[in-house]
């Protein structure tokens, strides 16, 4: 496992070890392909090893594994697209289950969700009752992407730690340029583009689109457009490219040009959701969108 930047949460995961003020639940939030899930386990491990945080921890005790519970979304393929499903209830009450008994190994047992966003309500609600009466034993971390869809409830029993995209130069000690640029500090999609050509062609063409919506005439956009409508998944995804290369932009622009960056994304994230959460003509959306960035 390999786990770069976020150095302040890094010290304060080893400061509480240190102090020995473990919280019960953590929610690690922040943009994806950060580190999040890595660290989460990394953490898990040398809690229940009784050891201290160590970044550069490169082989797992196989007793440690034994109390180290993970659940995540399953992942679904219809037409060639993967979609998550949410996480149902079951699989809180399995996890449950296991983690009212003894650790076998260790002083703890932990449960990791990832993704926990797409926890159902009713899930929500069943890790709640787990929270409200937390085993001495039991340490829980949600790990998410979207902390808006968790539950307030849920939030309030948990902390909170926030972790941030990873400076360039840091990544480029790992990654070479081309990857490093495409990533927008996220070291984990530039992991996935290394081992994964075909991630790495999709997401350059997709600045190259950008690029040709921002300086193509009128004809060019809506020829585009045509095309794009056509895998309205696929676009989807696209669009969320677009949305980090401009938030790269905003971040080296100055006030006035920053403006006009992030008008731009707010039009691209109207536009993904209207995509994702309608029945709307796809083609017209686009050439609405193209139009006004």
């Amino acid at each position: 496992m390999l786990f770069l930047g976020n150095q302040k949460v890094t010290n304060l995961l080893k400061k509480s070890q240190g102090s020995g003020n473990i919280s019960h639940a953590y929610i690690f939030s922040g943009p994806e392909h950060v580190g999040k899930f890595t660290l989460a386990k990394m953490f898990a491990l040398h809690l229940i090893e009784g050891s201290n945080l160590d970044l550069e921890m490169e082989k797992t005790s196989k007793d440690a594994l034994l109390d180290l519970i993970t659940i995540a979304p399953e992942i679904t393929e219809k037409n060639g697209v993967a979609k998550q499903r949410d996480i149902p209830i079951e699989s809180i009450r399995d996890a449950q289950k296991s983690l009212s008994l003894f650790p076998y190994h260790g002083k703890y047992k932990i449960l990791i969700i990832d993704d926990a966003h797409k926890l159902n309500v009713a899930a929500q609600n069943a890790l709640l009752k787990i929270l409200e009466e937390p085993n001495p034993t039991t340490i829980i971390i949600l790990v998410t992407s979207n902390e808006d869809k968790i539950l307030p409830t849920v939030k309030s029993r948990c902390q909170i730690i926030n972790f941030g995209l990873v400076d360039d130069a840091e990544m480029l000690e790992f990654f070479p340029q081309n990857l490093v640029s495409l990533s927008a500090g996220r070291p984990g999609l530039a992991k996935i583009m290394g081992e994964n050509e075909d991630e790495m062609v999709f997401r350059s063409e997709a600045v190259g689109n950008l690029n040709k919506i921002i300086s193509g005439s009128l004809n060019e956009r809506f020829s585009l457009a045509e095309q794009l409508s056509k895998d309205v998944s696929k676009t989807s995804d696209m669009l969320n490219c677009w949305l980090w290369e401009m938030r790269k932009k905003a971040l080296v622009s100055e006030d006035s040009e920053r403006k006009n960056v992030y008008a731009g994304m707010e039009k691209i994230q109207k536009s993904l959701e209207t995509l994702k959460n309608t029945n709307a003509n796809g083609r017209l959306v686009l050439e609405t969108l193209f139009m006004d960035l």
